[in-house]
């Protein structure tokens, strides 16, 4: 299970790297992710390889958001005057994220049953 980790944590570091040194504007763990989708698709890293690792990440994963969370009740003066305009965005980017992620999988479904 430690290679598992190591596996993603070294791909999601690598992303980190390459982000400050281009200087892209994507976060670096996010670009991790995305050479992690790539090796994976290539087949270059098996999906046995990492897959008990990202199950138990993805299991804890609420975990992770506690200390934004304890920033946020620690903020509520400032965003209480913007309780409306929060709620509207968190709706749409919802919804956003929502059909993104439905076109993306038909994309991908798509192009696999071809």
């Amino acid at each position: 299970m430690i290679t598992q980790y190591a596996i993603i944590f070294m791909v999601t570091y690598l992303g980190d790297v390459l982000s400050k040194l281009i200087r892209f504007p994507i976060p670096g763990p996010i670009i991790g992710m995305l050479i992690l989708f790539f090796l994976l698709e290539r087949k270059i890293i098996r999906v046995d390889r990492i897959e008990k690792g990202a199950e138990t990440l993805l299991f804890y994963l609420a975990l992770f958001f506690i200390p934004p969370g304890v920033g946020l009740i620690s903020a509520l003066d400032i965003l209480s005057g913007n309780i409306t305009k929060i709620f509207i965005l968190m709706v749409v980017t919802t919804i956003l994220t929502m059909v993104t992620t439905g076109l993306t999988v038909q994309f991908l479904i798509n192009r696999r049953v071809k």
